[in-house]
């Protein structure tokens, strides 16, 4: 499926007569193919940084610090195609689709860092991929990658073991410095994306061995940018990888830029007021009591903000209210079905998005644009206010009367997503007379609130770590809730018979059309059972200053860097 990237600019509009208030254009260098390298980046963040250790990265935040430290063997593009990275080509699969061989690129080194001798970064071996994937299989590392991982020949066990086993995990292996080969437990189709995830970056030993659990904030990787800083609530400072392996087209050796600065300012409304003054040279996402100041009927810039480009793309993300469906109450179908059907999802996208998102979420948990899957024929919640009384009243029946008074919590930052859940809180008053309790919590403080079960309603999204219907549908397979620890990806702790025997029908399934009929059988099943109130589906907007080029705007919000350069 093509993505399409709109950019805005003024008929008149000429780059070079434009105030340049980013304090970094007097470093910019010329190279070759008419690009410009230096200058810093600044980007801000609504959400502090939680972890740069890759096995418990699994937040926007993280994720877009951490994949400009980073390497993985594969990586998608902008427009979510796979591309060799730290491996030389795709990989060689075997027949019976259990064995997969990934030759490695032989002029990657380590970047620069006081973990190793004389702070020179080293050559990266397969020894090396070894080491990150096993460690994402240990649980002393708090990781959330087992759902991922757990299909690798030899991992259950050795995550049983508390990585103690001394064979290792007996399906990853490292025959020589440049060859890594996986063996699964049995053919599984999504894998080849796995590989392409943050739980899947590349690291050396040596920073775990220095940095212990101070790697959760100085991250040491192959990728094109090096870390040099973070300051917790303000700032995270990157800086260019000297001796980062690729070169463009033009043999530029990438990145472009000196540096990346990403700060960490909750409030949208300032964030754009930082924007607008040139400090920030990305703002995403508009604020929705601005968004019509900002962009037309037909979502173009407009008046004072037609010097800027936008970026514009339906998102490969969906934004929910879940439930944990072990909790007292909301263990009950028909509560949640009541509060699902309570919500008038077309009026929150119009009021209080004021337009800025893709559809309300009347259908399934899959957003709409994932290539090839059945999303209108997903029946979904839509607001009717007596088929939501009806289920209230089988619920107070079934649970004698005895409907909890929840807590629905929320992260700070963005503004969004305070303003979505006060007007949900409102509707479910409105429609059912339930008392819905609202608690603001950090980003850092909610995720592991709501992976450790401790959340009864909760606000989440998903945005796609890989364009496959299985990575929104694992969010609901029974067997991602682990038998003790955190629930990282099955968050609302649901379970359904059915649904699970689908799921591994789709999940062995090498026909592509035969397995996404098998997903949208899976969503409409989940959907029914309502563990989560899906609210909209993203359409993401980026307003980028005149001068920055190539800033990566794509389906699942990858913010590769090592491609943005400025103008002057």
């Amino acid at each position: 499926m093509r993505y399409t990237i709109l950019l805005a600019f003024t008929a008149t509009l000429l780059l070079s007569s434009c105030t340049r208030k980013n304090q970094s254009s007097h470093q910019l260098r010329d190279a070759n193919g008419g690009k410009k390298m230096g200058g810093t980046l600044n980007v801000n963040e609504t959400g502090d940084l939680r972890s740069l250790d890759p096995p418990q990265i699994n937040d926007a935040t993280s994720r877009h610090i951490g994949g400009n430290i980073y390497d993985q063997l594969l990586e998608f593009d902008n427009e979510l195609k796979f591309h060799p990275c730290l491996a030389k080509a795709l990989p060689e699969i075997s027949a019976d689709g259990i064995t997969y061989t990934f030759h490695l690129r032989t002029d990657v080194v380590f970047q620069d860092d006081p973990c190793f001798p004389d702070s020179k970064g080293r050559k990266m071996t397969a020894k090396d991929v070894v080491y990150s994937w096993s460690r994402a299989l240990d649980p002393k590392t708090n990781t959330l990658a087992l759902p991922y991982f757990q299909v690798i020949k030899g991992a259950k066990e050795y995550f049983d073991s508390k990585a103690t086993l001394s064979t290792g995990v007996a399906g990853l292996q490292a025959p020589d410095d440049s060859t890594f080969v996986v063996t699964l437990l049995k053919a599984f189709s999504p894998f080849i994306n796995y590989v392409a995830v943050s739980n899947a970056y590349i690291y050396p030993h040596e920073a775990i061995e220095k940095y212990g659990k101070d790697f959760t904030h100085h991250g040491v990787g192959t990728g094109p940018y090096r870390f040099l800083e973070y300051k917790e609530g303000r700032h995270c400072l990157l800086v260019r990888n000297e001796h980062y392996w690729q070169k463009d087209d033009a043999g530029n050796r990438l990145p472009y830029l000196d540096s990346i600065k990403f700060s960490f300012m909750q409030d949208d409304k300032s964030e754009l007021l930082e924007f607008k003054s040139g400090k920030l040279d990305q703002k995403y996402r508009i604020p929705s009591e601005f968004f019509n100041d900002v962009v037309d009927e037909n979502k173009n810039l407009k008046g004072e903000y037609k010097k800027y480009q936008l970026g514009r793309i339906p998102a490969l993300a969906t934004q929910f209210h879940g439930f944990n469906c072990e909790f007292p109450g909301v263990s009950n179908v028909h509560l949640r079905r009541a509060i699902s059907f309570a919500i008038d999802r077309k009026k929150i996208v119009k009021y209080v998005l004021k337009g800025q998102a893709f559809a309300p979420g009347e259908h399934g948990l899959v957003p709409p644009g994932m290539p090839g899957f059945p999303f209108d024929g997903i029946k979904g919640f839509v607001y009717n206010a007596d088929s939501a009384r009806a289920e209230l009243e089988i619920a107070k029946k079934e649970i004698k009367g005895n409907i909890p008074e929840l807590t629905l919590y929320v992260n700070k930052g963005g503004g969004r997503n305070q303003d979505v859940a006060q007007a949900v809180q409102a509707q479910i008053k409105e429609n059912l007379g339930l008392n819905i309790n609202l608690e603001v919590k950090e980003w850092s403080q909610l995720t592991p609130m709501v992976d450790d079960g401790k959340a009864a309603y909760f606000r989440l999204g998903w945005i796609a770590d890989y364009p496959d219907p299985q990575n929104f549908l694992n969010l609901l397979y029974s067997k991602n809730i682990p038998s003790n620890g955190p629930s990282s990806i099955n968050q609302t702790r649901y379970r359904n018979i059915e649904f699970d025997k689908l799921y591994e029908q789709a999940i062995a399934e090498t026909d592509r059309a035969k397995a996404l009929e098998l997903w949208g059988k899976c969503d409409q099943i989940a959907i029914n059972d309502a563990p989560q109130i899906i609210l909209y589906y993203d359409e993401d907007y980026h307003l980028l200053q005149p001068w920055v080029r190539n800033f990566p705007v794509n389906a699942q919000d990858d913010r590769a860097y090592k491609w943005t350069w400025f103008s002057e």
